[in-house]
């Protein structure tokens, strides 16, 4: 039993570790970079020979979000009170990759080789004031204006994140 116990747990640790050897490579400004066909199996749920076969059917795409936050103050004319007022912009830019199976007597990944011409769409959503306005009988404090940008991007195959 004790046995038996050992080796459940020695299995389960391979499993696991097996897990952490993940091998996505992906910049999203040129969208090139290489994805492991293990990634792949655990993404879809495929075993190797349903890799081998569906290999030329599979489709990697990524969506890019970048979340700009504009806050500034406004004073009123007589220097009493301030406001502190903020515009949020979120860019979300979806991109189909151009990816070749790199094969080594089977397929052993995938080479992303930038995007697909013509295969991107984005979208752009802005809530809030006009960049720097104020209300009436308001003014722009000077230098007040801060910018915080944020970025990310998720790697999918076939619809289902890799990353």
């Amino acid at each position: 039993m004790k046995t038996r116990l050992l080796i459940l747990a020695g299995a389960a640790a391979l499993a696991t570790a097996g897990a952490a050897f993940a091998a996505v490579t992906f910049d999203p400004a040129t969208g090139t970079g290489f994805v492991g066909k293990g990634d792949v199996q655990l993404a879809l749920g495929l075993n190797n020979a349903q890799l081998q076969n569906q290999a030329a059917s599979l489709q990697f795409s990524v969506a890019s979000t970048v979340v700009t936050e504009t806050s500034w103050l406004c004073t009123n004319t007589r220097n009493e009170n301030t406001q502190e007022r903020s515009r949020t912009t979120t860019e979300t830019v979806q991109g189909v990759l151009s990816a070749v199976a790199r094969e080594r007597n089977q397929i052993t990944g995938f080479n992303l080789n930038g995007y697909a011409g013509g295969g991107s769409t984005s979208s752009s959503v802005t809530e809030g004031p006009q960049l720097n306005s104020c209300p009436t009988n308001w003014v722009l404090t000077p230098g007040t204006t801060t910018v915080d940008e944020s970025s990310s991007s998720v790697l999918y195959v076939n619809g289902v994140p890799l990353q």
